[in-house]
């Protein structure tokens, strides 16, 4: 710190003399206080030289009354001055050098202009110096990062104590509606019916999966489709997706068109599933249009969840007097970017409604799980489809993803790592700017089914967790079970998924896809994994 000078410019010592008239001073003592009443005299005081001390703080006015320069204590900018013995009146005066104070603190000074709107915050970047953090969305929270510019980001977050018991997220409904199937037809069962709840116009949610419309021919003209996952067409297979509408009717009917034996559902009801895997419809007419009942043991608010594969929809019918309502979703929207393994095989039941993404949704308490993978498909393999990179623009651009895994490789593992490194380079770059505003992204290493990984599944799960890193993305191992945070710290290490003694347990017939008992595996193995990740 340094001294600061004071007087010798306009402070004098006046006192009232003949007829109340202002009269100088001079040869007053004058004392200096931190107090304009009361408090400290400071006495470390010197004169103008800034060297020589004053004898007990003590000034003395010249010959005009003016107080004589001098230097005040180490700090001090400002002080109160006292000519009467320290009994006051005291006035207040500033030092006289504070140009450079003042710079120093208009250098410093942060401009209004560093934000822009309602809710932004300032962080810092490193030691003296700050940038503008953007305000969140609602729903979001203030989450510590390391790879953020200011350290913290807006974020869906995603907190443990905030997911829902295990136990309670897979155990099945109580509730045993009778279900009958009707049709092949398109008029309700149910006798004295309201009027059909039109896919676009009645009280639905739709969810895991968006750009719905309907087809182009009879009788898909009365049929509603996702166009969300690649090739994005109405036609294109987009068979993965759920609808959700609360009601109080003691029974109700769905409409839908029967496709084949692809052609399943997976009822939840209150937040639990009638069974554990996607049912049949018991259809048999490809093509047609039928109207499934469930008519339960007595009129109640429900929220009713359909999670459809293959099951284009028709609406929904009450009986007189019944209510139907929009539901709400919960836990953000997650989506998955990559092959098979997400959106299923013939080795489980109901695709992909049936792999281990819906019910690592059902642990993590989402309700809004998007199954944008595709099989046979990864970073350099297009499949039947198209590269992972090349559907970022359209399969998750448009759809504000909170959450977007990409776990992919398998397909790839046999290709040039320097090709695999440089597609998933760019895959995440693009993915960064594709997510909603503070999204995560999470990636999966590379897929093993035999517990005894091949040299080139080594080398493309080693490729692309570097890649991840340099991306600061975390990253989850299966080949080890270790879990690296975005700024690649070791947070957990929980063994391989897969091994040689759990595969005939968890893999199919043909040894590369997971069983509905493998799926039920996976979603615990990934959701632990996500959980050391996230804050308690």
């Amino acid at each position: 710190m340094a001294r600061h000078r004071f007087g010798g410019v306009a402070d004098y010592v006046i006192s009232l003399g003949t007829d109340n008239a202002a009269t100088l001073q001079p040869g007053a003592s004058v004392t200096c206080w931190n107090l304009p009443v009361g408090g400290t005299q400071y006495t470390d005081l010197t004169q103008s030289d800034g060297a020589t001390a004053i004898e007990g703080g003590i000034l003395t006015a010249d010959s005009t009354g003016a107080v004589p320069e001098f230097y005040g204590p180490d700090g001090i900018r400002s002080l109160y001055l006292d000519a009467n013995d320290g009994s006051g009146p005291r006035r207040a005066t500033a030092a006289m050098d504070l140009d450079a104070d003042l710079t120093a603190i208009q250098n410093a000074a942060i401009a209004k202009s560093a934000v822009t709107t309602a809710g932004d915050l300032l962080v810092a970047t490193g030691s003296a110096a700050v940038t503008r953090l953007a305000v969140g969305t609602v729903g979001q929270v203030l989450a510590p990062d390391p790879v953020a510019a200011g350290g913290v980001r807006w974020g869906a977050g995603w907190r443990r104590r905030d997911l829902p018991d295990p136990l309670l997220a897979e155990t099945l409904s109580s509730e045993a509606p009778t279900i009958t199937l009707t049709g092949p037809q398109a008029t309700s069962s149910i006798p004295s019916a309201q009027s059909l709840l039109a896919p676009d116009t009645g009280p639905f949610l739709y969810l895991g999966a968006g750009g719905f419309q309907y087809g182009s021919t009879f009788p898909d003209t009365t049929l509603y489709l996702p166009t969300s996952r690649y090739p994005n067409t109405y036609a294109s297979g987009q068979s993965n997706w759920a609808v959700e509408f609360a009601t109080d009717a003691s029974q109700f009917e769905i409409m839908f068109k029967y496709i084949s034996t692809a052609t399943r559902y997976r009822c939840t009801i209150d937040g639990r599933a009638l069974t554990d895997v996607p049912q049949s419809t018991g259809a048999a007419s490809a093509g047609s249009r039928y109207v499934l009942k469930f008519a339960f043991a007595s009129a109640m608010p429900r929220r009713i969840r359909f999670d459809f594969t293959t099951m284009p929809f028709g609406g929904l019918f009450l009986p007189p007097g019944a209510t139907a309502w929009k539901s709400t979703g919960r836990g953000g929207r997650l989506a998955v970017l990559g092959d098979s393994i997400t959106d299923g095989s013939g080795q489980n039941t109901g695709a992909g409604v049936g792999t281990w993404l819906y019910r690592a949704a059902r642990l993590l308490g989402c309700t809004d799980a998007w199954d944008q993978a595709r099989g046979g498909t990864g970073y350099i393999t297009p499949g039947s489809y198209a590269v992972l990179g090349d559907r970022v623009a359209l399969d998750v651009v448009p759809y504000s993803i909170d959450r977007l895994i990409v776990w992919a490789g398998y397909n790839d593992s046999g290709g040039d790592q320097g090709a695999i490194g440089a597609a998933a380079d760019s895959l995440y770059a693009a993915a960064k700017t594709a997510v909603a505003v503070g999204g995560d992204i999470y990636v999966i290493g590379c897929w093993d089914p035999t517990g005894a990984p091949t040299s080139t599944i080594t080398a493309t799960n080693t490729t692309i967790k570097a890649s991840a890193q340099a991306a600061r993305l975390p990253f989850l191992d299966p080949l080890s079970g270790e879990v690296y945070t975005a700024d690649g710290t070791l947070v957990a290490t929980q063994g391989a998924w897969i091994t040689s003694q759990n595969k005939t347990g968890y893999i199919g017939a043909d040894a590369v896809h997971p069983t509905d008992a493998g799926h039920a595996y996976l979603a615990r193995r990934i959701v632990e994994a996500l959980k050391a990740l996230m804050p308690a």
